[in-house]
C-alpha cells in the first residue's frame, strides 16, 4: 500500500479530532464533573478554585515546514485509536507575497503527533498544488476557513469530511463568499455552491461540531469581516443556515480594544471547550476600523449546551511571551490555540499556531517566513482547574445525584501526608447512608486520574441504585480535578441526564422526607455488599 492510500485508510478510520471522549456527551448517565463553576456544589469550606495554564511540552522544538513560506496555521489533529496513527490539516503558503491568495489547506502524517511528514499526492488533487508541495489538497478560491470536520451522521460517503470555508481574494468569484466544501476522505475536496452560510468573508473561522442538544451542526465565526467577537452559525441539513447570532461580546471587566479573535470548540466529557483567542488592540492604531496592532493570547471557554458561554479565569491558558512569561528576542506574543487531541498517556494535547512579535509583526521581519510556528502544549487530563485546600484540611458537598451503580473514581492529588475521605448522604434528610460513613471510608493518596473511593465493606453504589444521594468529600492537603460516577443530576424534583438542562419526563425520584428506610431497605436486601 503506497502512502497516499496510507493516508485515506487511516483518515477514514480515524475518530473526530474535536471529540476528547464524545461518548460522555451523549444522553446516558457517564458523568465527569468539572469544576468550572459552583453549579454543582452544595457547599464547601477550606477550598479555592485553581485555575492552570497548558505547559509547553518538554523537549518540543516549535516547528515549520521547510516546503511552504508559511505553514501550520490552524492546525487540526486527529489520533487513530486504533492503529495509533496522527493526522493533522494546517493552512499554509507557498508564496506569502500573495496574501490571502496564496492560502490553502495541507495534509501531514506522525507516529507521535511532534515529527511531521507531508502527506504527498501524487496524482496531484488541487488545482494550485505543485510537485514541491503534492500534499495540498484544498485552495478553494483563495481559501481561508475552519478545519475539516468528519460527520459520521453523513448519509452520502461522499460528503464525509466538511469545512467551512471563505473567499478571501480581492476579486470574489462570485456574490456570495462563504460556503461549504465536502470530500469523502480529507483530501479531494468539492465546493458545495448551494451551501452559503453568510454573504460577506469572513476570517476567522472555527471548527464543525455536532450538538446534540441542539440537533444542529454548528461552527464559530465573526459576524462579518473585521467584526471581531465571536457568532454561531447553525444548520441542520447543510442547505439552509440560522442568522449568525453573537454569543460571545466583550464584557464590563474587559478594557477596551479587547477583541475576540476566533474560537475553537472542542466536546470535552460533557463539557463544550473552547479556544477563544483575544485580541489586545493597540489603542493607537486608529488608521481603519479593524486593528492589525496588538498581542493575541488564548482564553479558555466552557459552554454546557454549546450555545451559552462562560470565560473562565480571563488569564492566558496557553503561555506566550516566551516560555514562561519573559520577554526576548523568540517570544512568541501571539498564540492561536486551535485544537485538543487526548493521547494514550493521558495528556491533553493542545495544538496551537504561534508568532514570534505581536499580530501582524511580520512585515517588520527581514525574513518574514520565520515569523510563524506550530507550538504543542500539555495538560493533565482534567487539569483546566480544580479545587484545593488553603490549609490542611478542606470540606466539599456536591448537589444531589440519583445513583445508578457503578464505582466513583476521582482524578485527584495529595502531597506527602495528605488523603481524601467520601461519605454518603440521603436526600433530602441528609443523613448518613449505613456502611458510607466517614469513618468507614478507606482514605485515597498519591497521584492519579482514577481514584476509586471505597468504604470498609463497600467499592461501589450497586446498593443504592435509583436512589438519591449527596457526595461528602474530606480534603486533607488535596486537590481534586474532577469526579466520575455513573448517576443522573438531580436539581430540582426532576432528573437531568445532562447539565445542558435535558430532563427526563415523568420521573419523579421520590425526594420526600423519611426516606432513610427505603435506603436501609435496599442496603439490607443486598446483605451488606457494595
Amino acid at each position: 500500500m503506497d502512502e497516499l492510500e496510507t493516508c485515506v485508510v487511516v483518515l477514514m478510520k480515524g475518530l473526530n479530532n474535536m471529540n476528547l471522549n464524545e461518548k460522555y456527551y451523549y444522553p446516558g448517565q457517564e458523568k465527569t464533573i468539572l469544576f468550572f463553576d459552583d453549579w454543582l456544589i452544595q457547599e464547601y469550606r477550606g477550598l479555592e478554585r485553581v485555575w492552570f495554564t497548558a505547559e509547553p511540552w518538554p523537549g518540543y522544538i516549535p516547528s515549520q515546514d521547510p516546503l511552504l513560506q508559511s505553514s501550520f496555521s490552524v492546525p487540526t489533529v486527529t489520533l487513530n485509536e486504533e492503529t495509533g496513527e496522527w493526522r493533522m490539516w494546517a493552512g499554509g503558503s507557498l508564496d506569502i507575497s500573495r496574501g490571502d491568495e496564496g492560502f490553502g489547506l495541507y495534509l501531514y502524517h506522525s507516529e507521535d503527533g511532534m515529527e511531521w511528514k507531508p502527506c504527498f499526492q501524487d496524482p496531484l488533487v488541487d488545482k494550485k498544488a505543485s510537485e514541491r508541495a503534492s500534499h495540498l489538497v484544498f485552495s478553494g478560491e483563495y481559501a481561508g476557513g475552519g478545519p475539516p470536520f468528519y460527520d459520521e451522521r453523513e448519509p452520502d460517503p461522499r460528503k464525509r469530511y466538511k469545512l467551512t470555508y471563505s473567499d478571501l481574494s480581492s476579486n470574489p468569484v462570485a456574490q456570495h463568499t462563504c460556503r461549504v466544501a465536502t470530500s469523502p476522505d480529507g483530501i479531494h475536496w468539492n465546493i458545495d455552491r448551494e451551501a452559503i452560510w453568510n454573504e460577506q468573508h469572513c476570517d476567522g473561522g472555527g471548527n464543525i461540531q455536532y450538538n446534540p442538544y441542539t440537533g444542529k451542526y454548528q461552527f464559530f465565526n465573526r459576524p462579518i469581516l473585521g467584526d471581531r467577537r465571536i457568532a454561531i452559525y447553525q444548520t441542520k441539513d447543510w442547505k439552509t443556515f440560522d442568522r449568525p447570532l453573537v454569543i460571545l461580546h466583550p464584557d464590563p471587566l474587559d478594557p477596551p480594544m479587547i477583541e475576540f479573535y476566533c474560537m475553537f470548540n472542542i466536546i470535552y466529557e460533557g463539557y463544550h471547550m473552547g479556544l477563544l483567542p483575544v485580541m489586545y488592540g493597540s489603542y493607537h492604531d486608529t488608521t481603519i476600523a479593524a486593528r492589525f496592532d496588538g498581542k493575541v493570547e488564548t482564553e479558555l471557554t466552557y459552554s454546557l449546551n454549546g450555545i451559552c458561554w462562560n470565560r473562565t479565569s480571563r488569564r492566558a491558558f496557553l503561555p506566550g511571551r516566551g516560555w514562561g512569561g519573559k520577554w526576548g528576542v523568540d517570544n512568541f506574543s501571539s498564540v492561536y490555540g486551535a485544537c485538543m487531541v487526548l493521547d494514550r498517556e493521558g495528556w491533553i494535547r493542545i495544538y496551537a499556531t504561534t508568532h514570534v512579535g505581536e499580530h501582524d509583526d511580520g512585515k517588520k521581519f527581514e525574513d518574514p517566513t520565520k515569523t510563524s510556528y506550530m507550538s504543542i502544549f500539555r495538560l493533565r487530563r482534567d487539569g483546566f482547574c480544580a479545587l484545593e485546600t488553603t490549609t490542611d484540611m478542606g470540606h466539599l458537598t456536591m448537589r444531589p445525584l440519583i445513583s445508578h451503580g457503578g464505582k466513583i473514581l476521582i482524578n485527584a492529588v495529595t502531597a506527602q501526608f495528605g488523603k481524601i475521605r467520601a461519605e454518603l448522604r440521603m436526600v433530602p434528610d441528609n443523613k448518613l447512608i449505613p456502611g458510607f460513613e466517614l469513618e468507614n471510608s478507606v482514605p485515597v493518596s498519591g497521584d492519579g486520574h482514577f481514584l476509586e473511593l471505597r468504604w470498609k465493606e463497600k467499592d461501589s453504589i450497586d446498593c443504592i441504585r435509583g436512589l438519591p444521594f449527596r457526595i461528602y468529600l474530606e480534603l486533607d492537603q488535596a486537590r481534586i480535578y474532577a469526579i466520575r460516577v455513573d448517576a443522573t443530576y438531580l436539581f430540582g424534583y426532576t432528573p437531568e441526564t445532562d447539565l445542558n438542562g435535558s430532563y427526563i419526563p415523568d420521573q419523579i425520584p421520590g425526594c420526600e422526607p423519611g426516606q432513610e428506610r427505603k435506603y436501609a431497605g435496599i442496603i439490607d436486601s443486598e446483605d451488606g455488599e457494595g
